[in-house]
């Protein structure tokens, strides 16, 4: 769960409830915004469950080569590698 402080009486409100986690840690970027994990009640779970068996597909992990900077600014500069 995400919350963002406001100037009312209570000092946060919901901003967001998601089960991934890549995008509740998206929600710690704006530096003052609350992300705590909780509990999940179980009539969600079994919905995020059956979500999960219906859509997901496996993808391979692709590990991409690092390439030394001189060659990113010559294809930045728009001058190709003649190796």
């Amino acid at each position: 769960m995400a919350l963002r402080p406001v100037a009312s009486e209570w000092p946060y409100e919901i901003l967001a409830v998601t089960a991934d986690p890549a995008e509740g840690e998206a929600f710690t970027d704006a530096g003052n915004n609350l992300v705590e994990a909780v509990p999940m009640p179980p009539a969600v779970a079994v919905s995020v469950g059956r979500f999960i068996d219906e859509h997901h597909v496996e993808r391979p992990f692709v590990k991409r080569r690092r390439q030394p900077a001189e060659a990113l600014a010559r294809r930045a500069n728009g001058r190709e590698d003649k190796q």
